[in-house]
């Protein structure tokens, strides 16, 4: 469901470490370690106690494959578009990808969207093989499994869980909330018009918004699964606020005055001379400012992904690199050597 900035792995049970990231190791695969959070059995727990034994262990295996593949589907991407990906944690409510997309938005949004389409994809495969069963109008249903007989048609019982399951996680996955992954692309397509705070700031709080409404539907239709859905997106929703409004950058400015000149601008003037700007020198002054802002991010985001990969070259040689890595080093030092272009 969501992906985090590439970081090292974590340890599956160390006492200093979050309870909640608590994990075991499912092994190595297509290059990314795997893990499965100490705490994902509750949700076969959850799903037993309200669908029974069988029907629980069933749904809880659909949903563990379908996340695995929505996760799997970030980390391809993310080394596709010319970034990276090494590691999946399978957590009780989602999966998370620790993935570093390239600093463009072409990486940074289809790392993203890479997951809702495999769910999708995974819909479309499931559709012919039961679109003439007569529960298939059930399966379409946002709030409530099929009622499928397990005893005489074990196939499209699989087929219609596995259609309705993936397009729960599909519909929930592209609400434009964070840290869903339709928030994240929502971010990301806002970073093209404000600058990164004020695109995560305004995403935050349409994030917030529609999570009050998932609420009060939830109660209004007296869903519990809404209530909780929408509860929980509401407290990560404000976390995420506070961690964004503590990154808030200082002002260059104190009591309304730019400093950002110096002090030199104030020497041989009265107060008549010195003026406040009009609001379209403050606008040209603003959208400079948003652009400085945003090389440097992505100078430092160039740099630390260099780092990566010549640690990579370091450890492993140069022919751990994919094709897309060896363009990124290749643009990345081809314009670090050019002069004029830092």
């Amino acid at each position: 469901m969501r992906w985090f900035p590439l970081r090292d792995p974590p340890v599956s049970m160390d006492i200093r470490q979050n309870p909640l990231w608590l994990s075991l190791p499912l092994g190595r695969h297509f290059r990314t370690d795997v893990r499965i959070s100490l705490w994902f059995p509750i949700v076969a727990l959850i799903f037993c106690g309200q669908l029974g034994f069988r029907l629980g262990l069933i749904v809880t295996g659909i949903l563990f494959a379908s996340i695995l593949l929505h996760e799997f589907a970030h980390v391809f991407a993310a080394r596709r578009t010319g970034g990276s990906g090494s590691e999946i944690l399978i957590w009780p409510l989602g999966g998370l990808a620790f993935v570093s997309p390239a600093p463009n938005f072409y990486s940074e949004f289809w790392t993203v969207a890479a997951g809702p389409i495999v769910n999708l994809m995974i819909c479309l495969l499931c559709v012919p093989a039961i679109a003439t069963a007569h529960l298939f109008h059930q399966a379409l249903s946002l709030l409530t499994l099929p009622a499928v007989d397990l005893v005489n048609n074990m196939p499209q019982a699989l087929l219609l869980l596995t259609f309705s399951l993936n397009l729960k996680l599909l519909v929930l996955n592209l609400l434009p909330i964070y840290p869903l992954d339709g928030g994240q692309m929502a971010f990301n397509a806002a970073k093209l018009t404000w600058d990164r705070q004020t695109a995560r700031i305004g995403t935050l709080w349409v994030g917030m918004i529609l999570s009050i409404i998932i609420t009060m539907v939830g109660w209004y239709l007296e869903s519990s699964s809404l209530i909780f859905l929408g509860s929980v997106l509401m407290m990560l929703g404000t976390y995420e606020h506070l961690a964004a409004q503590m990154a808030r950058p200082f002002d260059d400015s104190f009591m309304g005055y730019d400093f950002s000149q110096g002090y030199t601008s104030l020497e041989g003037r009265d107060d008549r001379e010195v003026r406040q700007p009009g609001p379209i020198e403050r606008w040209r002054r603003q959208r400079a400012q948003r652009k400085r802002e945003k090389e440097l991010l992505q100078k430092l985001e160039t740099e630390r992904r260099v780092d990566e990969l010549l640690d990579k070259v370091h450890q492993h040689g140069m022919t751990s690199l994919t094709d897309a890595e060896r363009r990124f080093l290749q643009r990345a030092s081809g314009r670090y050597r050019s002069p004029g272009k830092e």
